[in-house]
C-alpha cells in the first residue's frame, strides 16, 4: 500500500500591508507584463500579503487550475486564512471576461468548501484596476 504524506511548511516571506484594493493593485502595477497575461496569487496573513505569480498565458488568456491555488495555500501558507488573486489584461481593457467571471465563481465556492476568505479578484492593467469587491460582484463572507 502507498502512503501519501505532505509537509505543510510556513513561507518565510517578506510581505506588503494590504488594506485594500488599491494596495493590491500598488503592489502588482510593477509587476505588469504588457506582452503576456499573469495570474496572481495574493495570501494575506495578518495584513501583510505576497504577490505570488502562478500562472502565465500568452497575450489574451492564462490557464488557471483552482487546484493548484488551494494546494499553494495548504502546503506554503498554511497560516493563511484569507487571500486574494489578481491577473493582468495585457490589453489594457479592464472589464472581466465571461471567463473571469466563470472562474471568481468556481474559487468562490472551492474557498468557502475549504474555510478560507475568498476578499478579491483584481484584474490590472497599466490604466488602472478593476476590483470584484469595489464592484460589489464579490460579496465577503461575514462571520457570525
Amino acid at each position: 500500500m502507498n502512503i501519501v504524506t505532505a509537509t505543510y511548511t510556513v513561507a518565510e516571506k517578506k510581505g506588503h500591508p494590504v488594506m485594500s484594493s488599491q494596495d493590491a493593485y500598488e503592489l502588482l502595477k510593477p509587476l505588469f507584463n504588457p506582452l503576456q497575461e499573469e495570474f496572481y496569487l495574493l495570501p494575506v496573513v495578518g495584513n501583510e500579503c505576497v504577490a505570488e505569480k502562478l500562472f502565465i498565458g500568452g497575450l489574451g488568456a492564462a490557464n488557471v487550475d483552482f487546484r493548484v491555488i488551494f494546494h499553494k495555500l495548504l502546503t506554503q501558507y498554511p497560516n493563511c486564512s484569507s487571500f486574494l488573486m489578481a491577473h493582468n489584461h495585457p490589453s489594457g481593457v479592464l472589464e472581466p471576461s465571461n471567463e473571469d467571471r466563470f472562474l471568481t465563481k468556481q474559487i468562490k465556492k472551492a474557498a468557502e468548501l475549504l474555510g478560507y476568505h475568498f476578499l478579491d479578484h483584481i484584474i490590472f492593467a497599466n490604466t488602472g484596476y478593476h476590483s470584484f469587491t469595489d464592484q460589489g460582484e464579490l460579496l465577503v463572507r461575514k462571520e457570525v
